[in-house]
């Protein structure tokens, strides 16, 4: 995400899976980033099955884990100086069980998205991170994704392509299916995650990173994320 006036830039950081830790090393160090256009969006044609990873990975904090770099990016210019933020939770919404007062599976670090069919049941993802610079600083947060190494991401179905939207929720909120918005149409979409293997290994060869998009900082930012399609032969996950 990214600033409106001053030279500052606070990149939020989301890995699609955490089954094994981030395969992209985050270190202090000066890069140019790649023109993050909307086809450089995360992929993946793997087959195997849909078990999601045991939440054991242990991910950086904002408090011991901050990079400092400079980027330039086709989203907003630059270069800014980017401090790096990680999500102060994951919380998997499942349809199956729209009410439920905790977190499925006991997961508190993993991605997942989930569409068949509406009788099937649909999974989705919302992510928050708080404690990030108030609307106040003229920061700008964009919303970036750490593109998982092939041995740990589980990505199937004909289009496993997936919308971003960005919603308003306290900090701490309980996160449930009766509380997704993606199917209103009202919703903000923020951004557009396609499925082309192609788009994948892009990214991967210019640092394993993609943006998604950017707003002004709130000290809480939240957002849902769901798959875009039915997937009536095979559940795109």
């Amino acid at each position: 995400m990214r600033l409106t006036r001053t030279p500052t830039l606070l990149s939020v950081l989301l890995p699609l899976t955490l089954a094994a830790p981030p395969p992209w090393p985050f270190t202090n160090t000066t890069t140019s980033a790649v023109d993050k256009s909307s086809s450089d969006t995360l992929s993946s044609d793997t087959t195997s099955s849909d078990t999601p990873p045991s939440d054991t990975t242990t991910i950086p904090t904002n408090e011991t884990d901050i990079t400092n770099t400079t980027l330039s990016s086709s989203l907003s210019g630059g270069p800014y100086i980017c401090n790096c933020a990680y999500p102060s939770d994951l919380t998997v919404m499942n349809s199956r069980y729209p009410d439920y007062a905790h977190h499925l599976h006991a997961a508190h670090r993993f991605f997942m998205l989930r569409r068949q069919t509406p009788a099937l049941g649909e999974i989705a993802t919302r992510v928050q991170f708080t404690s990030l610079p108030p609307k106040s600083s003229n920061t700008t947060c964009r919303l970036e994704f750490i593109v998982p190494s092939p041995s740990t991401q589980v990505i199937s179905g004909a289009n496993p392509s997936f919308n971003v939207w960005s919603v308003v929720r306290p900090a701490g909120e309980r996160a449930n299916w009766d509380t997704y918005e993606g199917y209103k149409d009202d919703t903000k979409l923020f951004g557009v995650a396609n499925g082309e293997q192609a788009a994948l290994e892009r990214i991967r060869a210019n640092g394993g990173v993609a943006a998604l998009g950017e707003d002004p900082c709130a000290e809480t930012m939240t957002w849902q994320m769901g798959m875009r399609f039915d997937g009536p032969e095979k559940p795109n996950y």
